[in-house]
């Protein structure tokens, strides 16, 4: 029943959130920042369903923006002015991101955020609870393994007690 219990771990869900990009950077006129400057790429969780949540704040003239990657073909050329909110659900592998200002006249400042929410395990959370689980992975085969032989036993008629008769 422990290894039963212990391995039942793994099948609660947990979801967690982390800020994998915060990255402020000037683009100047008739340039492009990206796709493998410093904050303009990343690499998802392999554990788990990921989501990705972007922000994008353009001061100065606006830019085009472009996200390359595993779900992102809403997310190509799009201009900012302003503030983009975008979410790529669900987000697989490698993302790279591009700020382009190749035909503007004036330099844009970029403050870009972007933001993982994964699901997973409680197991892959947690390193305590990932040797509890292990320890429940090894001790569930065990305790079946002593089960069987002991209730085997119990079934042979080589093994049951001879009762002598007069």
């Amino acid at each position: 029943m422990l290894g039963l219990s212990l391995l039942s771990m793994a099948l609660i869900p947990v979801t967690s959130a982390e800020e994998v990009i915060n990255s402020s950077f000037t683009v100047s006129a008739g340039n492009k920042y990206g796709p493998y400057d410093n904050g303009t790429t990343y690499h998802t969780s392999v554990l788990g369903k990921s989501v990705l949540q972007g922000e994008i704040t353009v001061v100065g003239e606006g830019i085009y923006f472009t996200a390359n990657g595993y779900n992102t073909l809403q997310i190509k050329d799009l201009y900012v002015s302003d503030t983009y909110n975008f979410v790529i659900d669900p987000a697989d592998d490698l993302y790279t991101f591009t700020f382009n200002n190749t035909g503007g006249h004036n330099e844009s400042s970029v403050h870009f955020k972007l933001k993982e929410v994964w699901t997973g395990s409680v197991v892959i959370g947690s390193p305590l609870l990932f040797i509890t689980w292990l320890a429940g992975f090894l001790i569930l085969p065990i305790g079946i393994a002593i089960i069987a032989i002991s209730f085997s036993r119990s079934r042979s008629p080589d093994l049951q007690p001879k009762v002598k008769t007069n």
